[in-house]
């Protein structure tokens, strides 16, 4: 059946929790929260609304076994046992990114979740066994990732105020940005397309979830592993150094929000930027403009289905003309060409149907939920707790599939990818913060 597939449960896992958090506010219940803690860890724990998070633990293993029991996942009887390893990891790294001091260093739970996962799976290798399959099938980025975008729910009651200049910060210079630095990296630096244009989007747009949308979009989710575990990592200088650039240079507490917002790449980083720079403008016109941001996730990845599929049916028709001149005598044999898809059949194919999902998470949040701002602030932010608890799981995941002797092996690559995200980076923040200067400084 068409909604029984790995597409379309991110989707229905997303909605399904949306509604639930809708109505959990609707009744008072408060969200979890990680507190700040400075020598007991536990203490981050000692808010009545951390109740919530048990079922939270138990409501995401259920419904993500049932995907996987449902589409018949291999390994899909092991998913109870190795969902609550990949939980209790990301609950420690959760925790440890709650400590004050490292909070104060924006180590935020992503890398400890990246660096737990790697631990492990490393530590299985040098003990000369294989991953148990219990992790095989835990390791599910693309269905955790997709999920976490289905739950960000964009308030158009918020982002209105703000939309001429967010959109002027975000879109004029990120589609040129993209392909100019993807070209660069398949061009110049002898790094595969696939990869250069995920680690471009990726840096360009929203991180991981652009990630995941364009790997989904050229059917190779498999390469989207590297380019957010370098993301993820390197992201944390901007984030340390840019609050403090921001003031340096001068700019005002709301073209330094926007600045965040446009050049950090994930949300929870961008709220991190402007938390250090200190002003509450900063951080709601970052968080407004990286909302902004996020939604060219949508077109992005209509655009990028659609080419790549055109272009996969080109190449194919060019093989099988070679392969007609070279071998005159296969012309009387069926033709390959007639059983290739339409470019509009391969583009649904490969439109990553949580897009969908986030699109109608958008809508619903905006239609349905009443006009009370502490309801639809306090069901934003649930939803965003929740969304976060996805995401740390996909980069635990991830941590799981870095394997240190294949990165040793494969060390000239890896530089290649550091260096194209560093020039990218550098680029980005460079003209986005002219841009943010100019939109609240004389728009």
């Amino acid at each position: 059946m068409w909604w029984n597939t790995d597409d379309w449960w991110p989707c229905w896992i997303g909605l399904l929790f949306f509604g639930c958090v809708s109505a959990a506010v609707q009744h008072g219940i408060p969200e979890p929260v990680f507190l700040p803690w400075t020598t007991n860890p536990f203490m981050t724990f000692a808010t009545v609304g951390n109740y919530g998070l048990i079922v939270i633990f138990v409501a995401m293993g259920l419904l993500l076994w049932l995907c996987m029991a449902s589409t018949r996942t291999q390994h899909w009887k092991h998913y109870p046992l190795g969902y609550l390893i990949v939980f209790f990891v990301a609950l420690i790294s959760n925790m440890l990114a709650a400590n004050e001091q490292i909070k104060k260093a924006s180590i935020n739970s992503s890398i400890w979740a990246i660096i737990f996962g790697c631990c492990i799976r490393n530590l299985i290798d040098y003990l000369g066994r294989p991953l148990p399959p219990s992790l095989k099938i835990a390791q599910q980025t693309e269905l955790y990732i997709a999920t976490s975008l289905v739950l960000l729910c964009i308030d158009i009651s918020v982002l209105a105020p703000l939309a001429p200049r967010a959109l002027f910060v975000s879109w004029i210079d990120t589609p040129l940005l993209f392909m100019v630095v993807a070209w660069l990296g398949w061009q110049f630096m002898g790094i595969d397309r696939q990869t250069a244009i995920i680690l471009s989007g990726a840096t360009f747009i929203c991180g991981s979830s652009a990630a995941i949308a364009l790997g989904s979009s050229m059917g190779v989710p498999h390469k989207t592993q590297m380019p957010i575990a370098i993301i993820s990592i390197f992201t944390i200088p901007s984030i340390i150094a840019l609050p403090y650039i921001g003031k340096e240079i001068g700019l005002n507490a709301h073209a330094s929000g926007a600045w965040f917002g446009g050049c950090v790449d994930s949300t929870g980083g961008v709220l991190a930027a402007a938390s250090i720079y200190g002003d509450k403008d900063a951080i709601n016109t970052s968080a407004v403009v990286k909302m902004v941001q996020n939604v060219l996730i949508g077109p992005l990845s209509v655009i990028m289905a659609w080419g790549w599929s055109k272009y996969e049916l080109r190449k194919e028709r060019e093989e099988e003309e070679l392969l007609q001149m070279s071998s005159p005598s296969s012309s009387s044999r069926p033709s390959k060409k007639n059983k290739m898809d339409k470019p509009i059949v391969m583009l649904w194919k490969r439109f990553p149907k949580f897009v969908l999902g986030f699109i109608i998470t958008a809508v619903l949040f905006n239609t349905v939920i009443g006009s009370d701002p502490d309801i639809r602030t306090n069901i934003n932010n649930y939803c965003f707790y929740v969304s976060e608890w996805f995401s740390t799981l996909s980069f635990v995941s991830i941590g799981l599939g870095l394997k240190i002797k294949e990165m040793k092996e494969n060390i000239r690559h890896l530089g290649k990818l550091c260096t194209l995200y560093i020039v990218a980076q550098t680029v980005d923040i460079g003209i986005t913060g002219l841009l943010a200067w100019v939109a609240f400084s004389f728009m």
